[in-house]
């Protein structure tokens, strides 16, 4: 029987592999080409951070779900997408903040049980809720959302933050849900009055 954690990891992956599909359908891509940013954005921060972690074989070589349910997603909106054109998607931003909300905890409790250094847990927490949607980013010819002046990566900096260094007395969901309320506050916060962090501006140096 399946947890209520592991379907809402995998409700996580379809929400992400939706936000790779609908930049690959406005990139004018074929259904193929749709699928793989779509799977690459649901799997892709889960498979580097196991990478380096060493846990392989990565958990979709052996339990290809997530890659179904990616192109799963990937197949229906490349069926219903013109549907969809002009129409506002906020729902699936607020479904995204909470997939970013729910990786960053499940990458650092996994980079945890594998023994790494708390600082290591939390890059790992943000690497599994963000950098699928960077490789997405780069491929589709995008500016990563890393570069960005929104706060997105940093809300999941501080999910993982708020898990790794609350005190193991509150046990997993305590520490979990704590970390999960606080990236998902700080990215709705962020949505809602368009928060971002000031890029510094730097004056071109007189050619000489």
């Amino acid at each position: 029987m399946i947890d209520s954690l592991t379907l809402a990891a995998f409700a996580g992956t379809a929400v992400f592999a939706a936000s790779g599909a609908l930049l690959g359908l406005r990139k004018g891509m074929d259904s193929v080409g749709v699928s793989f940013v779509a799977t690459v954005t649901g799997i892709g921060g889960g498979t580097i951070r196991d990478l380096l972690l060493g846990d392989t074989p990565v958990g979709w070589v052996q339990n290809p779900t997530d890659i179904l349910i990616c192109v799963g997603v990937a197949m229906g909106l490349c069926l219903i997408h013109r549907h969809l054109v002009g129409r506002r998607m906020d729902g699936l931003l607020y479904a995204d903040a909470a997939g970013l909300a729910l990786f960053c905890v499940l990458g650092a409790q996994k980079a945890e049980s594998l023994g790494a250094h708390p600082v290591s847990i939390i890059i790992f927490g943000a690497m599994t809720a963000t950098f699928g949607g960077i490789i997405r980013d780069v491929m589709c010819n995008e500016t990563p959302v890393l570069f960005r002046k929104e706060i997105y990566v940093s809300s999941a900096l501080l999910g993982s933050s708020l898990y790794t260094f609350l005190p193991d007395a509150m046990g997993f969901s305590g520490r979990a849900l704590f970390g999960m309320i606080g990236a998902f506050s700080l990215r709705l916060a962020a949505m809602h009055w368009q928060w971002a962090i000031p890029f510094p501006r730097y004056r071109a140096s007189d050619e000489r």
